[in-house]
């Protein structure tokens, strides 16, 4: 009976650091960066990881196991990830937060906190933060409350240009492109105006007054990073993807509008563009023309196999690496066969048993 219980351990504890931690590094670690930028311009290489709707579940959703299983798949993958990749800066495309739209300021801090804690980087590292419908709430039922609180924490909830060796990023608040005039549209319009006058001084430094932007940073086209996707019919026009269902997107609510598609477009001249939302994947030459990808939820509540991005980004070029993590499936299935042997074990010893009674009582008789 000793070898049985120590067998058993031996097994379960196989099995729990197989399927809670090793299998991480063994699927991630078959990724790696995508390391086609010339060496001329290694210099100002900047490195990324590129995740998206990671729907923490708050007070109100979810079953407290539920909770606790994804946010330690999450964490497990992207601590994993960062000592694997250590990349210079974390991308997060939104919906950080599944109930961030509607929890009350305590429960929101105390989320803000445990995405901390899940998502931790190391001193050197920079991660920055999009909002998305479920952190912000949908156009339609935005308010100062939500963006401001969302503000506070990650410093981001309308069109903000950040520059990285040469390299310029404009951040999004997909949900205030709507162009109807509301506060918030009139604000990001004003917002995306102040940055397209920025871009212009980098590019052409003798018309801007020296004191009205820095001098030192040479233009390159942006990369527009956002929750929303840029406007496409469906997923059918992808060159990749991962959908099942290639569901018919409206605009506002699942992609960006023409128009607002458009006005980045004509006001930024991007090269690249990043989205999220959709909770799929997709790689397509959108309708401005240039390469556009869809982030894959980081969530296994929303995917049986989630994805991330590993991205090289040069002033001039980039290079992409989809990142695939474990199969839910396959832990699963580890799972289910090691219960099996678990029975097939037991069962063994218990026809031992009855065995050795059943002869014990053939001699009494």
């Amino acid at each position: 009976m000793k070898y049985l219980l120590k067998s058993l351990i031996i097994i379960i504890c196989t099995s729990l650091f197989f399927c809670e931690f090793f299998i991480y590094y063994l699927v991630i670690s078959q990724c790696q960066y995508n390391d086609k930028i010339k060496e001329t311009d290694r210099s100002k290489k900047i490195t990324a990881m590129i995740i998206a709707d990671t729907h923490l579940l708050g007070p109100h959703r979810g079953h407290w196991f539920d909770k606790l299983r994804r946010e330690w798949q999450m964490h497990r993958s992207f601590q994993t990830s960062i000592t694997l990749f250590q990349p210079e800066i974390v991308f997060i495309l939104g919906d950080l937060f599944d109930e961030g739209d509607y929890v009350k300021h305590d429960d929101f801090y105390e989320y803000v906190d445990r995405f901390h804690r899940l998502f931790y980087v190391p001193r050197g590292t920079r991660i920055i933060a999009v909002p998305g419908n479920h952190d912000v709430g949908f156009h339609y039922r935005m308010h100062p409350f939500f963006t401001d609180r969302f503000e506070q924490t990650f410093n981001n909830t309308g069109v903000s240009l950040i520059s990285i060796k040469d390299v310029h990023f404009v951040t999004i608040n997909s949900m205030a492109m709507q162009n109807d005039r509301c506060y918030f549209c009139e604000s990001a319009k004003e917002e995306l105006e102040k940055v397209t006058r920025t871009l212009g001084c980098y590019k052409e430094p003798q018309s801007c007054a020296r004191n009205t932007f820095r001098r030192n940073i040479k233009y390159s086209r942006p990369i527009l990073m956002q929750h929303f996707p840029t406007f496409r019919v469906s997923d059918e026009v992808c060159l990749e993807h991962d959908s099942e269902k290639l569901e018919q997107y409206r605009e506002n609510w699942e992609v960006l509008s023409k128009e607002s598609t458009q006005l980045l477009g004509s006001a930024l001249n991007p090269r690249l563009a990043f989205g999220g939302h959709s909770h799929h994947s997709c790689r397509l030459i959108n309708s401005l023309g240039i390469e556009e990808f869809t982030v894959a939820s980081y969530s296994w509540r929303n995917k049986n196999q989630p994805s991330f991005l590993l991205a090289t980004f040069s002033p001039v070029e980039y290079a992409i690496s989809i990142c695939y993590l474990p199969q839910e499936n396959t832990i699963i299935t580890i799972y289910i066969c090691v219960f099996c042997i678990f029975g097939l074990l037991i069962l063994k010893k218990l026809r031992k048993i009855f065995l050795r009674d059943y002869k014990s009582y053939q001699k009494t008789q």
